[in-house]
């Protein structure tokens, strides 16, 4: 980002908030909390295999939407979050990656998959066979796996799309985010290193961990020909902080501002390395974790009605009609709107809506 140009923030986290970020992203990346999503992934392989084996005790293996095929790619995703979890547990980081290593961007497959499938069911799209046995235990299973999952997922797994912005910037969202979250009494300051390492938009970020955008000015060109002494604080911080990846391009960071959100290019600063688990130790800290997902589970609605017409529209445009509108991957999520008014973002991120009655 340059210094030359303007930007007028609407706001930007304060101290208290910087600590809670910090400590957040920590807890959401940690070996803790993904062997946790592990018991809840491993909860709903179990349910699958309990509706297949009682589908075939019945002679229904023909007559079930949750067939021994479906139950094998859950238990190969299994595999794959399993050994991610063991990586990670050793201090590779590179589990988080979307590439080769990517342990848990192969594991969310079948979970995005279902997620996907229960919404098209909610919506009538599709109907599930009459004969899938402990079809609600299955759908309870997923969903409090699926919140699990994305509760740490959302801000640490490499994005598809590798253009995209940093996964975490600061807007209502975080703020209302930050207030549900449990937090020490007493919070560590933010690491302020004394010896700075920098990295700009596209660049290739040389560690794993905790880096925050800051505004500093372009390089002169004969820089690159000399030695340039490196940027002294203070710095000025112009967005959240973000947990990105070692070997990966350092992203643009999203800038919200009176007249809403654009990304555009930033520097990244090294607040915190990522060096966990490598001595094989677990952080003291990590024993006091909490977490907030899953929620409460409703009992999922009988799948056997179907919609004249599907209805879609993504964030930003305007409803094409009144009514109750879900987030397409989070059926608990959803809005009221009126025609005309436009989708809004869920949890900070545009999202595709699916207008569920009118």
């Amino acid at each position: 980002m340059s210094q030359s140009k303007s930007y007028h923030f609407n706001s930007l986290p304060s101290d208290l908030h910087r600590q809670q970020i910090f400590y957040w992203l920590q807890r959401v990346s940690s070996v803790t909390a993904w062997r946790r999503i592990l018991g809840y992934y491993e909860a709903w392989a179990t349910a699958t295999e309990n509706s297949v084996r009682e589908a075939d005790e019945n002679g229904w293996n023909d007559q079930t939407s949750l067939p021994q095929a479906e139950y094998a790619l859950v238990l190969k995703c299994l595999a794959h979050c399993e050994e991610g979890v063991n990586r990670l547990a050793k201090g590779d980081k590179r589990v988080f990656r979307f590439d080769a290593n990517g342990e848990f961007a192969m594991a969310q497959r079948m979970i995005f998959h279902w997620a996907e499938m229960l919404s098209r069911i909610e919506l009538g799209e599709n109907v599930i066979k009459e004969n899938t046995p402990l079809w609600a235990e299955f759908c309870e299973a997923l969903t409090s796996a699926g919140q699990a999952w994305q509760e740490c997922a959302q801000h640490i797994l490499e994005p598809h799309y590798l253009d995209e912005p940093g996964l975490t910037y600061y807007g209502p969202w975080l703020e209302a985010e930050l207030k549900t979250m449990s937090f020490p009494s007493e919070l560590e300051s933010v690491p302020d290193p004394i010896d700075n390492t920098f990295v700009r938009t596209n660049e290739y970020t040389p560690c794993t961990g905790i880096w925050e955008p800051v505004d500093l000015p372009k390089p002169p060109f004969l820089s690159l020909l000399t030695r340039a002494p490196k940027p002294q604080p203070p710095f000025k911080i112009v967005g959240a902080m973000n947990y990105l990846h070692g070997g990966s391009k350092a992203p643009q960071i999203k800038i919200q501002t009176e007249d809403g959100s654009f990304p555009c290019d930033t520097t990244w600063r090294l607040l915190w390395r990522d060096d966990r688990y490598k001595d094989g130790s677990l952080p003291e800290e990590e024993s006091h974790y909490t977490f907030t997902q899953p929620e409460a589970i409703r009992a999922p609605r009988p799948a056997v009605w179907v919609a004249k017409e599907t209805i879609w529209a993504e964030t930003g445009t305007v409803a094409q009609a009144a009514g109750k509108w879900l987030v397409e991957s989070d059926l608990n999520a959803s809005v009221i709107l009126q025609k005309g008014e436009k989708l809004p973002l869920h949890q900070g991120r545009e999202v595709r809506w699916v207008l569920a009655d009118n």
